[in-house]
């Protein structure tokens, strides 16, 4: 049996493809019409997991979840028909996801960092042992960019003003 490098089922692979996707959508600098949509990480100390990062969407933050799911492929099951009811079991799904992966996420490093603590020389911010680490690691080549929140001023562009004085 060949060796799986990736500690991912396909169902989390593609729940972390659709949030990046989502990500991407949102802070795209060229879209055509401004919809005010953001997003932002904190910590949250959940009761099951302790301390770890959250994502929120901004500013309807279940819907956006909702969405998610549905491009996964996940359909939630709830008692009731309203649309209302199904967005907050989609969420609730989403939410759920998300803690798991983000517990597996700081498990890891925690660890990690335990490990750089043990091999670390003295005066060595990153020891050898994960320096060489980060050479087995071959992050799969994702496409498309997060843009930062503001993005960068186009310069070299004429103010509106200066062209309408070139249309005269």
């Amino acid at each position: 049996m060949p060796h799986n490098p990736n500690p991912l089922t396909p169902l989390q692979e593609r729940f972390l493809s659709a949030i990046r996707k989502k990500l991407i959508e949102i802070r795209n600098p060229h879209k055509d019409i401004e919809d005010y949509k953001s997003f932002d990480f904190y910590l949250e100390h959940t009761k099951k997991f302790g301390t770890i990062p959250k994502i929120r969407f901004k500013p309807n933050s279940l819907a956006v979840k909702e969405e998610i799911i549905k491009e996964v492929g996940y359909i939630p099951v709830t008692e009731k028909d309203h649309w209302r009811a199904k967005r907050n079991a989609a969420a609730k799904v989403f939410d759920s996801r998300w803690d798991n992966l983000m517990f597996r996420l700081v498990k890891a490093g925690r660890m990690l960092a335990q490990f750089n603590q043990k091999f670390a020389e003295e005066r060595q911010t990153v020891s050898n042992l994960i320096t060489l680490l980060q050479r087995c690691i071959d992050p799969e080549e994702s496409k498309g960019k997060i843009y930062p929140k503001q993005p960068d001023p186009i310069e070299d562009s004429p103010s509106y003003a200066e062209e309408l004085a070139q249309l005269d």
